[in-house]
């Protein structure tokens, strides 16, 4: 059920934000996939609907309340565990409410039926939350923020662990560094004080926000070091790249996500020539 991060309190931010994790829990996913309810008065929108699970889904339409208004559904990228309950839920949720209910997506091929993504979520009361684009861990990926700087980070930054760039979706680790630059600049101008991902648990304080963002620039430049290394030392193949950088006792439900990471270092590394 859902975790109230904000409440209505003398001071505190209008739009309440809501997280339900689903119960899809994995190597890949940490505890589950984050869905997000934004709350602004009768209005909601949900961000993230996550795996199309019949229970899941239940629990965000009780989590969205009788009586709203529901003003859209958006993802903020590409990936099933984000993505699969998306159409399902903005079809029930204009069901029960008799009004349209918009779904949007970067990549309206991967998501179909939905539209492009705004510039920003505009409630009657004005603007709920910012829509960023962040490339890095795919090209569609993106992040929403908002009032109080809560940025809702997708799978661009995650709760208690690195994210996985995806060549096969257009993942590039050159605009996931400049993402994260960008993420960082926010953060030091105090633009951004929390971070709500998509899998793990929020960070909420600014400088540990700072502090996350400067570690994933650090880590990804350390693994592109390391592959670098590896290939001057003569490591070719990508099995035998794998075992050197991750070691042969990596969990095989994590070996796709690493032959990615470095798959994507290598395209990193041949551009950089």
């Amino acid at each position: 059920m859902g975790e109230e991060e904000s409440e209505r309190q003398e001071g505190a931010p209008a739009v309440v934000l809501t997280r339900v994790c689903a119960a899809n829990p994995s190597a890949m996913t940490l505890s589950g996939t984050n869905s997000y309810l934004l709350h602004d008065d009768d209005q909601v929108w949900v961000v993230d609907p996550g795996p199309k699970d019949p229970e899941h889904l239940a629990d965000l339409l009780i989590a969205a309340g009788e009586g709203i208004r529901p003003m859209g559904v958006l993802v903020t990228h590409r990936h099933e565990d984000h993505t699969a309950g998306a159409a399902t839920l903005a079809r029930r949720l204009a069901a029960r409410s008799g009004r349209e209910v918009p779904l949007w997506a970067a990549d309206q091929d991967a998501v179909p039926g939905s539209r492009p993504l705004p510039a920003a979520l505009v409630g009657e009361n004005g603007v709920v939350a910012h829509v960023i684009h962040l490339p890095g861990h795919t090209a569609d990926s993106a992040g929403l923020l908002l009032e109080g700087g809560r940025l809702l980070s997708g799978d661009t930054l995650l709760g208690g662990s690195p994210t996985v760039i995806v060549p096969d979706h257009g993942g590039s680790i050159a605009e996931y560094l400049q993402s994260l630059a960008i993420l960082r600049a926010m953060a030091i101008d105090g633009r951004i004080a929390s971070i709500h991902p998509g899998h793990g648990e929020p960070i909420e304080d600014p400088l540990a926000v700072i502090e996350a963002l400067e570690a994933a620039i650090q880590h990804r430049r350390d693994r592109v070091e390391q592959v670098r290394r590896a290939r001057h030392a003569g490591v070719l193949t990508l099995d035998r790249l794998q075992r050197a950088i991750y070691g042969p006792e990596l969990d095989p439900a994590l070996a796709q996500a690493a032959r990615w990471n470095l798959r994507a270092a290598l395209d990193h590394l041949s551009a950089e020539h």
